[in-house]
């Protein structure tokens, strides 16, 4: 076997390759860059050709919601306004709770109001 893993730079013996990130890794060298948990076999997300495990993307990449401050899952949709991510069911009017994702909005008092409640 040739070559060198990607994080040690020690050469591939007798045992498995893991190829990701266009590099050759140990399955043991195969690390979160947060956590240091190992990444073989696992789904993984990339930042700057660096690997995160599923729970440390959401923890420090993943937007919260600005009114529930839960994380925003990958998968769920969710709007944006003034740099703020909500969850389309927490981005309400503060009078009636209704929401207002998709809908034209009026700002007193710093909150969020449907047109009828200003």
């Amino acid at each position: 076997m040739s070559g060198m893993c990607a994080k040690c730079a020690q050469p591939f013996t007798a045992g498995s390759i893991l190829t990701a990130l266009d590099k050759k890794w140990h399955p043991d060298c195969f690390l979160c860059t947060i956590c240091k948990g190992r990444l073989a076999n696992k789904s993984f997300h990339v930042k700057d050709d660096s690997p995160y495990c599923t729970d440390c993307w959401k923890e420090h990449f993943q937007p919260r919601c600005a009114t529930c401050k839960q994380i925003i899952d990958p998968c769920e949709q969710y709007m944006t306004y003034n740099d703020n991510a909500y969850h389309k069911g927490c981005f309400t009017c503060a009078s009636c709770h209704q929401s207002l994702a998709g809908k034209q909005f009026c700002i007193k008092d710093n909150g969020y109001y449907c047109p009828e409640h200003v």
